[in-house]
């Protein structure tokens, strides 16, 4: 019988409603917790906002004291979940990308059967059709592996999550650099990108390529690169590729080099 079958009371739709009408972090937490509870028969998840300095943990429930320091610390430097959402832009379960015969010796499943999981699943946070996040769930129960059903009833979630996300930013209450902040205060400029939409590179290059460049100028690696705009590694690469052609540069310091000697210093 599918999780959701447990709450008859309450419908995995009506939380998703809920989840997508927050209106401050603390709202949508609380919202993710309900549907969560709903999907999964109890209510452990974690929204993490990913760029440059790793996955950071802004909204959750359930996951025990030290969870997110040891995933922080290992799987999160090298995250398979995360780059098969960032590669695919869709919910995957732990045990299906691995795979069943190699889940039990997995990273990934020793992390969660230290802090008693047994089964994870990672879908996208977007704000408009960008991903800047991963909404994570996992469950402690041996016996029911998530299902294809549990995957699309997490799309669903998700994208309620991303609504929500989205109408945060419009209100000011994120910024895509610093991401949600649970105390409720507004980003400063300090949060913002410091490169002005207006400035000689975004007058030379589509804007896509332009933000891949700025980020090249700041020292980031390609993988850094992919989880600060929600691309794959290849299509950074694919970018960093044309815009060595398009600069006569023959790598990436030289392109860098040739960059900034058009745009303001960062």
């Amino acid at each position: 019988m599918p999780r959701v079958g447990q709450f008859p009371e309450c419908s995995l739709a009506d939380c998703a409603l809920q989840v997508a009408e927050s209106r401050s972090v603390e709202a949508l937490g609380a919202a993710c917790r309900r549907a969560i509870s709903r999907l999964n028969g109890h209510p452990t998840f974690g929204l993490y906002w990913l760029h440059g300095e790793g996955p950071q943990l802004f909204a959750n429930a359930g996951i025990p004291d030290g969870f997110d320091d040891d995933y922080r610390s290992g799987l999160a430097k090298c995250d398979p979940f995360i780059d098969s959402v960032l590669c695919h832009g869709r919910v995957v379960d732990g045990r299906s990308l691995i795979g069943p015969n190699h889940w039990l010796r997995s990273t990934a499943y020793d992390l969660l059967r230290t802090w008693g999981l047994s089964y994870n699943m990672c879908g996208p946070l977007r704000l408009e059709e960008r991903i800047v996040g991963v909404f994570y769930t996992g469950t402690p129960d041996w016996n029911a592996p998530y299902t294809s059903d549990d995957r699309q009833r997490m799309e669903l979630l998700c994208r309620a999550s991303s609504l929500a996300l989205t109408n945060l930013a419009k209100a000011g209450a994120i910024s895509e650099k610093a991401g949600p902040r649970p105390d409720g205060s507004q980003p400063t400029g300090h949060d913002l990108p410091a490169v002005p939409a207006t400035s000689p590179l975004h007058e030379q290059l589509p804007p896509r390529a332009a933000d891949v460049a700025r980020l090249v100028c700041r020292g980031r690696s390609n993988k850094e690169i992919a989880r600060d705009m929600g691309i794959s590694d290849q299509t950074v690469k694919d970018h960093v590729a044309n815009l060595c052609r398009r600069f006569g540069a023959l790598n990436r310091t030289e392109l860098a080099a040739r960059l900034q000697s058009g745009m303001p210093r960062q």
